[in-house]
């Protein structure tokens, strides 16, 4: 018999920017506790919450984890870039001025810590003792603030703290799995929900993508098409500054959307975007090979701006010639998203995952 009655604590970075990794933090507790799980999201200055995005999941508050947190962070960045005790220093005073109004609890030993990946190599000595598990979102940001010491084998991957690993793709369990050959590795998958991104059949001759991504890259790419003369009939959007409902509505008046990931995990983005009836064009970033089917998008090799260049300027000509074989496309990849990756796939996925992961710790 699986033992539910464990508090599972997510460990969330006080962010109110709009992203799509705590996002799915959020999303991930509020299932568990539709399921009979004890789960909630731990962040660090009580009375704080995301809210650009709706939502309901319970919040609990522990200032002297983020504190040991913002000890160790600064240590490891220290042994990689050098940086002067002072700096930790700073960060611990920082660390113990914070405004305190909410409900702060205590970590017991019955608890489950559960980290995202970007906390780095010292994250195990947070709270020694209490078992942990990674939901690492960013297989390729695994060993960001690790060194070249080959004397220095301590990781949280290998402590025996840690009871498992949680993923978001299948290239990122085979990376981990590539690493760490005796981790426990589940798989999670992300859902998309169909009342927000959903397909548009009236689209406007408009290209949207997400600036913060490879920007050296986006500026090559839109450059040589404006000089080139391919984008006169077009207009671009980036998406930057909006919550998620004004996200789902750029991609959904979108005809095109850009794909500029990097060694991602899995890519919610151009995911995002197909369901909404885009047609994709760009780098499927690692994680997001599994859905960059050809058949229905346009995966480019990473960083290949002349490739780039190419496939999308014959798209734009082509789809300016004719636009019907290419809103069949899209309908195409909004129906594989919605399917594939449906909420109650995304459900079925955490509860199976979270099952295992307490039979591990019985």
């Amino acid at each position: 018999m699986v033992n539910h009655s464990k508090r599972l604590l997510f460990v969330c970075p006080d962010i109110q920017k709009p992203s799509g990794g705590i996002k799915q933090i959020y999303r991930q507790v509020d299932v568990l506790n539709k399921n009979g799980f004890e789960a909630y999201i731990l962040h660090d200055n009580p009375g704080f919450k995301c809210n650009w995005f709706a939502n309901k999941t319970p919040v609990l508050y522990n200032p002297s984890l983020f504190k040991d947190l913002v000890e160790l962070k600064l240590q490891a960045q220290l042994s990689v870039k050098q940086k002067l005790k002072g700096a930790v220093k700073q960060g611990i005073k920082k660390a113990k001025n914070r405004v305190t109004q909410g409900e702060i609890i205590e970590i017991l030993k019955t608890d489950i810590l559960v980290f995202p990946e970007v906390y780095g190599p010292k994250l195990a000595e947070v709270k020694p003792r209490i078992k942990k598990v990674i939901y690492n979102q960013g297989a390729y940001q695994t060993f960001f603030g690790y060194d070249l010491d080959l004397s220095d084998k301590d990781t949280p991957y290998l402590n025996e703290d840690l009871i498992s690993v949680v993923v978001n793709s299948e290239d990122a369990k085979q990376y981990i799995n590539l690493a760490f050959p005796k981790l426990n590795v589940f798989r999670v998958k992300y859902g998309f929900d169909s009342k927000k991104f959903s397909i548009n059949t009236k689209k406007k001759k408009q290209i949207c993508f997400m600036p913060r991504r490879l920007r050296s890259d986006i500026v090559q790419v839109i450059n040589i098409l404006k000089f080139k003369g391919v984008l006169d009939n077009w207009d671009i959007k980036p998406i930057e500054n909006m919550n998620e409902q004004q996200v789902a509505d750029c991609m959904k008046e979108s005809a095109l959307f850009l794909s500029f990931n990097i060694n991602e995990g899995f890519g919610m983005p151009p995911a995002e975007a197909m369901a909404c009836g885009c047609v994709v064009v760009g780098y499927p970033g690692q994680g997001g090979i599994e859905i960059f089917n050809p058949d229905f998008s346009f995966p480019v090799k990473d960083r290949d701006i002349k490739a780039y260049v190419k496939t999308l300027e014959a798209l734009l000509k082509a789809y300016e010639d004719n636009a019907k074989p290419y809103e069949i496309m899209a309908k195409k990849a909004s129906e594989f998203i919605l399917l594939t990756y449906s909420m109650a796939e995304e459900e079925h996925t955490i509860i199976e995952a979270w099952t295992n992961i307490l039979k591990l710790n019985a």
